[in-house]
Formats: structure tokens, sequence, C-alpha cells
């Protein structure tokens, strides 16, 4: 099991991922240094089983299958690639991945751990250390000085600007409890869940953006959600009027504050023949809110051909059972007889 895993919240927050996202996301951006290379004609990938997922990130998944439909899901974010052999998944980072710990001039935030960099540099700030606690012995004993721990809790959190002077507590408060408190659901495909559960967005709302902008309106994070999330995928901004705001304070009501706003985002990943024709209509999320929402918490998405085939299956299940009556029964066993 991994013990540490460090997550880039500012680009998980401008990439739209989830905390279950950005969490697998982290573990796969290390692959490389740890995982087995493997030449395909698309080029190197590596070999990343999805039992090595559920026994490193045992917080994330107990499931193959979510793992998988999770690694899925952060290939159609642009963040990875998948292939396969006939035995283990294959991975490697899309360049925009490769940004996760990337400053604005292309160094490493945290770099990651490699052998090579290990060199006569790193004895410098050895030996400030030796000299410090010869400067100051009389600080190191035996015991531990009181109310220190031996295991402290945050041995990997960083505190810069959040421990600052009290006069800075005016802005620096509850940094580290900012993360949206989201409803209990399984794993789901990324949406933008652009605003935070304390109606502070997670990203800036374009100025150009149609409808409201009061934070505090019952149906200001459902459009947001949904308004963002359809010009990702159109290109335009949806049409807000009368109806449009009347139809978005329903889809509230049946769904509830929490997650009407996930579901919202949601929607505009599904591709139905039938709502893209109507380029995802707000009628259209209405219309079916309930059965989306079961979409968005199940992560399985469902449409016309989808619902055949399972028609489909049931009725050669069905024919296959009626035929097993028949020849139980020593009755006409086909069409011939």
């Amino acid at each position: 099991m991994q013990f540490t895993v460090t997550i880039n919240q500012a680009k998980a927050l401008e990439w739209g991922l989830n905390a279950q996202q950005a969490l697998l996301f982290a573990f796969v951006y290390e692959a490389p240094s740890w995982a087995k290379p493997m030449r395909t004609e698309q080029g190197t990938f590596y070999a990343l089983s999805k039992g090595k997922i559920i026994d490193e990130l045992p917080l994330l998944t107990d499931k193959p299958d979510t793992a998988y439909r999770m690694l899925k899901a952060l290939a159609q974010a642009g963040l990875i690639m998948l292939s396969s052999t006939a035995s283990v998944t294959l991975v490697r980072l899309t360049e925009k991945g490769k940004q996760w710990n990337r400053k604005q001039d292309g160094s490493e935030k945290y770099p990651t751990s490699n052998a090579g960099r290990v060199g006569k540099k790193s004895d410098a700030p050895r030996k400030k250390i030796r000299s410090t606690s010869e400067k100051y012995p009389s600080k190191v004993g035996k015991k531990s000085d009181p109310g220190s721990e031996k295991s402290p809790t945050n041995q990997d959190t960083s505190d810069q600007g959040t421990n600052q002077d009290t006069s800075d507590q005016g802005t620096n408060q509850d940094t580290s409890h900012s993360l949206q408190e989201a409803p209990a659901a399984p794993p789901q495909p990324a949406a933008l869940a652009l605003v935070a559960q304390n109606d502070a967005p997670r990203c800036a709302i374009p100025d150009d953006m149609p409808g409201p902008k009061d934070q505090t309106c019952k149906t200001f994070k459902a459009w947001a959600n949904y308004a963002m999330a359809y010009r990702k995928r159109y290109e335009a901004w949806p049409v807000w009027n009368a109806k449009a705001g009347g139809q978005l304070g329903q889809l509230v009501d049946r769904l509830g504050a929490d997650v009407a706003h996930h579901v919202a985002a949601y929607f505009l990943t599904i591709n139905d023949s039938r709502l893209i024709n109507g380029c995802h209509s707000i009628g259209d999320l209405l219309a079916k809110a309930e059965a989306y929402h079961t979409q968005w918490a199940t992560g399985r998405q469902m449409n016309a051909r989808t619902a055949r085939q399972i028609e489909d299956t049931q009725a050669n299940l069905n024919a296959a059972k009626q035929a097993a009556q028949n020849i139980r029964a020593g009755g006409i066993r086909n069409a011939f007889l």
C-alpha cells in the first residue's frame, strides 16, 4: 500500500477532477518511475494492472471494474492514454498530464524520486544540519521535547501560508478544509462541479456567462455547472430565459441542492443521439432527471443502443428458458416436429 500520495489541488480544480480522480491520477503520474515499460506501435506505455491500483490505493476502491472506469475517465479528460495486452492494462501520460507537477517555467514543483538526481550538492545541507546540532547540543537528548509527537500526523503537509502571524488570519482561515463536502456516491466520470458547498466558485465564472450572477440564487450552482459544461461541449453558451430558470428550479427541487449541479454537468457528457440532436437541452435533462441522477451516481451511461442490447439479451434468455421447459416436459422441440 502506498502511504503518501501528493495531489496538486490547483491542477485538479483546473482540469475538473473530483477527489477520487485526482487521487488516482497522482498515483498514475508516478508510474513511469517504477512500472515496467512496454513498447507498442503507439510508443512506450507502462504496465499498470487494476489489481495494482486496488492494492496501492485501498481508499480509492476495491473493485477492478471501478478502477478501470476511473482510468477511462482520466483518458476522457485528456490526461492519459490507455492501451492493453492480453493480461494487463497499459498507460502513459499525455502532454497535458505531464503538466501535473510543473511550474509555469516548466520545472517540477515536487520532483519525482530519481537516483540520478542525487549528487555531491546534497552534502551541503547535511553539513549545515551537523553544524547546527553541534552549535546547540543542549537541545538534543534521549527524550523528545514535551508535547512533541513520535509520529506527527501531518508529515507531508505543507503549512506555507496557513500558519502566519495572527494579523493574517483573515486571509488564511481554514484553507485545509475548503474542499467540497460532496454527497456519498460511487465514482463517476469527470464533471465540472464548479461551485463548492459554501457557494464559493471553484473556478472563475466568465463575465459573459448569461444567467444569474448572484451566488445565493437557488439556481446559480446548477446553472453555472450546466452552462460551463455546455460551452465546453458546444463552444457556445446555452440560452438563458424565464423558462430555463423555471426548469432549473424544478431540477433543484427534484434532486436536491447538493447534487443537482453535479447531475447538470454530468448530463452534458452523455452521448445519446436523441440528446445530441436536441443539443442537450434543459428540457431533456428535466424530463428524466432521476434517471440521469442514477447514471451520474453509478457512472454508467445509458443510451438507446445500450438499452436495445440489454433488451435483446433478455429476449435470448427468455427463449432459452422456454426451450428448456419444453425439453423437460417432453413437448415440441422445434417447429418441424
